[in-house]
């Protein structure tokens, strides 16, 4: 009875033996699908250093906002803290940004605003003509008289500007030239003329057209240098003084003579020239005529005091009675009639 347990034991571990097709022992058995998957053996590897790859960099920088520190710094943070704390500036969005859009900003183009309506005059230029045609004329006055008495025309400037003023011969010569000196001498009344009426004209010191100043001024000229002429011829007849008074005489209008001559070109400047140009025309010009008066007195004092004994006190007396005053009483008068006549 005890055999027979151990006999079933024996069989029952046989008989699954029987089956095995492989002659291998040791070769796994075969699971389904759904079962574990066999155990593998792990040999124990030598670890090698990572390869690392050739990788090409961008030539072009990354940007800095987009990295990120793997170890950040403590200031670079606070200093970002502080630089995003800040409010950016907020931009005035100005439209179309362009060629056109920048005119049309342009203070001088205000397309932008209401319009207005208004009636524009039209401008209406100086009419210069007959200033101009009178220059020309007086152009041509001085270069008929110059083509046809040179000579006359030289020895004016020669005796001019000698410094003694001695040469009577010379002198003598333009004395006894009087068709020419008379004709010098309308030369100076016109020329100094305009020169006058062309000031009068350019401060307003009378509001009134530029042919009626220069008739007027012409006529007191005229008038000024006729008494003047007179009244010394006069005094050199009375005082049996004749030929200090003739020397005097002829001081007197060579230097008008030359003076009439160097103002042409001054009369062109205050007629044509621009606002600046003339200011500075003006103030050379009455230095010019102060420096050519001054010189007159010079030159004429020399001679009179040698045929008439007069002290340089008297003569002084003499030019502010009878040139200054004279001149200035005219002045003054020729204004209070033209304030009232026009």
């Amino acid at each position: 009875m005890k055999s027979l347990p151990f006999i079933f034991l024996c069989l029952f571990y046989c008989f699954p033996g029987r089956a095995q097709t492989d002659s291998n022992p040791y070769k796994k058995i075969e699971t389904k699908k759904d079962s574990l998957p066999a155990r593998r053996t792990i040999k124990p590897s030598v670890s090698k250093p990572p390869v690392q790859p050739n990788i090409v960099k961008d030539s072009i920088p990354a940007d800095s906002i987009n990295k990120q520190s793997l170890s950040p710094d403590s200031l670079v943070l606070q200093d970002t803290i502080k630089i995003l704390s800040k409010p950016s500036p907020i931009k005035k969005f100005t439209g179309i940004d362009s060629t056109y859009a920048h005119f049309l900003q342009n203070p001088f183009l205000p397309m932008q605003k209401t319009p207005v309506y208004q009636i524009v005059k039209v401008r209406l230029p100086k009419q210069k003509d007959d200033l101009f045609y009178l220059l020309a004329g007086l152009v041509f006055y001085l270069a008929c008289i110059k083509l046809m008495f040179y000579q006359y025309y030289d020895n004016l400037f020669r005796l001019f500007f000698q410094p003694s003023f001695r040469q009577k011969q010379t002198r003598e010569q333009l004395m006894q030239s009087n068709f020419p000196s008379l004709l010098l001498n309308l030369f100076f009344i016109l020329s100094a003329g305009t020169f006058v009426a062309l000031l009068v004209n350019h401060y307003q010191v009378i509001s009134s057209g530029f042919l009626n100043v220069f008739l007027y001024c012409i006529a007191g000229l005229t008038v000024l240098y006729a008494s003047k002429y007179l009244l010394i011829s006069f005094s050199g007849w009375v005082f049996n003084v004749k030929e200090a008074a003739s020397t005097y005489i002829f001081a007197v209008y060579l230097v008008n003579k030359v003076l009439g001559i160097l103002l042409l070109p001054f009369i062109f400047l205050l007629a044509f020239a621009s606002q600046q140009i003339i200011e500075i025309s003006t103030t050379i010009s009455i230095l010019l005529i102060i420096l050519i008066f001054l010189y007159r007195y010079i030159i004429s004092y020399s001679p009179v005091r040698r045929e008439v004994k007069v002290s340089p006190l008297h003569f002084i007396i003499y030019i502010l009675a009878f040139e200054i005053l004279p001149l200035l009483f005219i002045y003054k008068s020729l204004i209070l009639y033209l304030s009232i006549t026009l």
